[in-house]
């Protein structure tokens, strides 16, 4: 017990060392991918790289997903300083899974080089994050993150971005590197002007113990440029069950959090005290199945096509609908709805949706 103490007493020491050399540096656009998922890594103080032990490895590095036992489900909205709203959804199993964010500003008054209103617009951009990993031995694996990034307001502009990674694990220690958008198209904006993504090099480093988590992130300037401003360190306890205690640090802020289990959901808070802005906190929800990832995309796409069927065949009566269920080669079964909707005598529109 005395050790957990000592681990979060030091993490929260650090955090009146890193705003000392905390200072503004370069954000790409996409930096919605800056924000973090949940309330647990945020708690962390974003330091998760070697450890990816639950869902969110889809965001932080694939490579760790094949260790995963179920599929889980996660989500989280928050509107820090009241200013925008920020939204994810998440789903991940063994091996592969997925994340949608969403991040929407209030109206914002536009102002000329004068300082004059000269109208109103809002900022919204949303991010798609799909994950892979393999396992290649039983302490080493692979994984793929593919990025792809949307602007719709106050302009549009689109960019896609594969960030490769890897985790070993040896005993109580693992070791993650993720090379984050080491491919990327930039973000190409409607005038045609491209700008690029940030690309480095991430690494991680855990230990974990019997009750007690620490972990340490940091990117290729701690060494090619000894920059200290780049480090992300957090500690875990899990003593308490079903409560778990946690606090973290990094260049923005330094947090503490906690997490509280009931059956299959978990409840994740984390409260960031923020060198230059005000403080805020952070709440994420996350839910555990034994069904697969698939089984249950399965069953959505089987009642969305009930109730696209229902609505269209309201609405328009000259639709057909075909609803049925089908026998492939590996002897599982897709459900197919085929829709056929006429606009002319000699033009027809076909709808296919199938889940296996």
């Amino acid at each position: 017990m005395r050790g957990a103490w000592v681990g979060i007493g030091l993490v929260l020491s650090l955090c009146m060392v890193l705003p000392a050399v905390s200072d503004d540096s370069y954000i790409s656009t996409a930096s919605i991918f800056e924000i973090g998922v949940s309330a647990r890594t945020l708690g962390l103080g974003g330091a998760f790289i070697a450890l990816a032990d639950d869902e969110t490895a889809v965001f932080y590095n694939p490579a760790g997903l094949p260790q995963l036992s179920s599929t889980k489900y996660s989500s989280l909205y928050t509107r820090p300083f009241g200013t925008y709203s920020y939204g994810v959804l998440g789903a991940a199993e063994r091996s592969w899974g997925g994340y949608l964010l969403i991040l929407d500003s209030d109206t914002l008054e536009e102002r000329d080089l004068y300082g004059n209103p000269i109208g109103n617009f809002r900022y919204t951009s949303t991010g798609l994050l799909l994950g892979w990993g393999c396992q290649l031995t039983s302490g080493l694996s692979l994984g793929l993150q593919v990025k792809g990034y949307a602007l719709a307001s106050p302009t549009q502009a689109f960019g896609l971005a594969l960030s490769p990674s890897v985790l070993f694990r040896e005993g109580p220690r693992s070791y993650g590197i993720v090379w984050r958008n080491i491919l990327n198209t930039g973000t190409k904006f409607s005038d045609d002007h491209n700008e690029p993504w940030i690309s480095d090099m991430a690494v991680g480093f855990a230990w974990q113990f019997e009750k007690l988590t620490y972990c340490v992130d940091f990117t290729e300037n701690l060494i090619t440029r000894g920059d200290i401003r780049c480090v992300r360190m957090g500690c875990e306890h899990t003593g308490f069950a079903p409560i778990v205690l946690r606090a973290g640090t990094n260049r923005d802020w330094s947090s503490v959090g906690m997490s509280v289990h009931w059956q299959n959901l978990r409840i994740d808070f984390a409260y960031l005290l923020h060198y230059a802005l005000p403080d805020s906190y952070i709440v994420s929800l996350s839910y555990e199945r034994t069904n697969s990832l698939a089984a249950d995309l399965a069953k959505s796409i089987r009642w969305f096509g009930n109730l696209l069927r229902d609505l269209l065949k309201t609405q328009h009566p000259g639709l057909e609908v075909l609803l049925d269920t089908i026998e492939i080669r590996n002897a599982r079964t897709s459900c197919c709805a085929v829709m056929y909707w006429p606009l002319h005598a000699d033009l027809r529109v076909d709808f296919l949706l199938c889940a296996r």
